[in-house]
């Protein structure tokens, strides 16, 4: 008898590159940062949220790897990925309201940049970014908080 062999692959949320950045910029320089950034390196997603306290990046991976997993698929909340990823934090189909709650220009807290791909993150432009105005957020054990978090974002996906 003859045994098929079967490949396993590691999930997005394990192969799943994030780098998150706290910034120090002014939201009217996110928007020509973002457009920089997705020019350099359109294999990688951008993205600028707002919080009012420090997110977990392991989370922030996890729900990141949820876009990287719709958009490979073909489903993504939004016709763009960054947007989905928004929606997803924002934990809403809504993107008004995701806007609202974590749009860069919403003044709700301080402002983190989020780098997700399904490759390695090396890149010159990642790199040139000014250390004073981008600091690394280390990634942390997750909380049950931080679980709800990311389930709230998986179930936007089943909504209707």
């Amino acid at each position: 008898m003859c045994r098929s062999r079967t490949e396993v692959r590691p999930s997005k949320e394990e192969s799943a590159r994030l780098l998150m950045l706290e910034t120090r910029i002014a939201p009217e320089e996110v928007g020509p940062l973002l457009a920089s950034l997705r020019r350099a390196e359109p294999r990688m997603l951008f993205q600028v949220f707002a919080s009012r306290r420090t997110p977990n990046p392991s989370a922030v991976k996890m729900v990141a790897a949820q876009t990287l997993a719709a958009s490979d698929s073909g489903a993504t909340l939004a016709k763009k990925p960054e947007l989905d990823l928004l929606l997803r934090l924002a934990g809403t189909r809504q993107i008004e309201d995701a806007i609202e709650r974590c749009g860069y220009k919403s003044g709700k807290g301080r402002l983190f940049l989020v780098v997700a791909s399904d490759d390695d993150l090396a890149s010159p432009h990642l790199d040139a970014l000014e250390p004073k105005r981008f600091r690394r957020v280390e990634e942390r054990t997750l909380s049950r908080s931080d679980l709800e978090f990311v389930e709230r974002a998986a179930l936007l996906s089943a909504e209707a």
